[in-house]
């Protein structure tokens, strides 16, 4: 009896298979349209673009047609085109496939960005997640190139050493910090094991570069190349310290919590305290004898704010900003600050008073983080 009911139990669930491959039945195969590029030249004016479709088109399909369209006004039937690009832009290349056997067509659109060989004025860089994006500040409207920095997990703040030429990034999730060139290459990681670092500064008197941890600031010789080199500098700040910045006339280092908290500590190690208990932000400048930061007033309202070196003189430069501010820059060449707006995806500048407020670079998606300036070229 019990083999009949095992034969029985048996015969239904495989009935029920069965039936579960009606009701959720596989989707057909559909076309996916992909292509990558190199382009020559370092992607500089004049350059010559290879593209290679790596698009994928069922067999059942029929044979596929592709058109190209450069961005320039001209077009390519080829399956993988080499086409040259004389002078610099940000052009919108796109892929349409189109299925002979089904009138299937696909579509895919690249911005690929060919930069301008004379290019000068003050480089601005900043992180948005996993890239490291640069352009630079002139007459012009802003074009900003993606680095070729790899491997970033997830990326709040950057650090340039503008004595060395080097960039570093703080990879939050990765938990490591990154060096690179300026242009983005010779990557290397300079610092690992590091409790979620975001923002950073260095003092270049002692050659140092600080960052900020989950509960405090650690710091790091630049002259060393041991990845587990690090000495802590501030401990026990269970407010979660997000950007940090060095006064190197005064000799002292200034961090804001985000949740709560903007202190002092002297670079010698002397006179740590609270000198604003009520300021929750993560981004912290030091220019001249103010310091600016951003603070949280409310959900969807960050303002921009300064003060005197010892916290007082408060005052407000911007408010209705969408969400806590990563990316917060002085400007030493055209005198003004600049911060990102993570929900606008934009960059806002103004000068040091808050007036004279313009958008300076705006991009769908975009969600700028750890704003840095560069030598003026």
């Amino acid at each position: 009896m019990k083999s009949i009911l095992k034969l029985l139990l048996i015969v239904i669930m495989l009935n029920g298979i069965v039936s579960c491959d009606h009701d959720f039945p596989v989707p057909p195969a559909s076309i996916v349209p992909k292509f990558t590029y190199v382009a020559d030249n370092d992607g500089t004016a004049p350059s010559t673009v290879t593209f290679t479709n790596t698009s994928i088109v069922p067999t059942e399909y029929g044979a596929p047609t592709y058109t190209w369209n450069f961005g320039d006004n001209t077009t390519s039937t080829e399956t993988n085109p080499v086409h040259r690009y004389e002078n610099p832009g940000v052009y919108q290349v796109s892929l349409v496939i189109v299925a002979t056997g089904t009138g299937q067509i696909k579509t895919i659109t690249q911005a690929i960005n060919i930069k301008n060989p004379d290019a000068s004025g003050v480089p601005i860089y900043f992180t948005n997640s996993t890239q490291v994006l640069q352009a630079y500040i002139n007459d012009d409207a802003p074009v900003f190139e993606v680095l070729p920095v790899t491997n970033i997990k997830d990326s709040y703040g950057i650090c340039i050493d503008t004595i060395h030429d080097v960039l570093y990034i703080a990879d939050l999730d990765g938990g490591a910090i990154i060096q690179t060139d300026l242009n983005g290459k010779n990557q290397k990681i300079w610092r690992s094991g590091l409790d979620s670092p975001s923002g950073m500064a260095i003092d270049y008197e002692k050659n140092e570069l600080y960052w900020d941890t989950s509960n405090g600031i650690q710091k790091g010789d630049l002259n060393s190349d041991d990845v587990n080199q690090k000495v802590d500098f501030i401990t026990g700040q269970t407010n979660d310290p997000d950007g940090i910045a060095i006064d190197p006339v005064n000799r002292n280092l200034y961090w804001i919590n985000y949740d709560g908290g903007l202190g002092m500590k002297g670079l010698d190690g002397s006179g740590e305290k609270i000198l604003i208990p009520d300021a929750e932000g993560a981004r912290i400048i030091v220019v001249g004898n103010r310091i600016y930061f951003d603070y949280y007033n409310g959900s969807g309202d960050i303002h921009i704010k300064s003060a005197n070196l010892d916290g007082s003189n408060l005052a407000t430069l911007a408010t209705g900003i969408s969400r806590v501010v990563y990316g917060l820059a002085y400007d030493p060449y055209g005198n003004k600050i600049y911060w990102g707006d993570r929900n606008k995806g934009q960059i806002t500048r103004a000068d040091l008073d808050g007036s004279n407020v313009q958008t300076f670079y705006t991009a769908a998606g975009s969600t700028p983080r750890g704003i840095v300036f560069g030598k003026k070229k």
